[in-house]
């Protein structure tokens, strides 16, 4: 199972194995804030870090940081 979380403590302290760092609790996948290519790019990469968590094999609870390299807005998003 992988979970997608913008607080990535809570899934890691109830021991999910593979966690995907989101944005903010209420927009997880994306970021209004951005323009909607750049929303949808980081919906994208978010998305696709949590279905490559899916075959990588964990010891246990392991964060997945999607990649932040490939849209120039993002230098705002934490």
């Amino acid at each position: 199972m992988a979970v997608i979380s913008a607080i990535p403590i809570v899934p890691y302290t109830v021991g999910a194995n593979r966690i995907t760092r989101g944005v903010r609790i209420e927009h997880v996948c994306g970021d209004p804030m951005l323009s909607e290519d750049g929303d949808r790019d980081l919906n994208m990469r978010i998305v696709k870090t949590a279905l490559q968590s899916l075959t990588t094999e964990v010891g246990g609870p392991t964060i997945f940081e999607p990649e932040a390299t490939e849209v120039a807005e993002l230098s705002h998003v934490s």
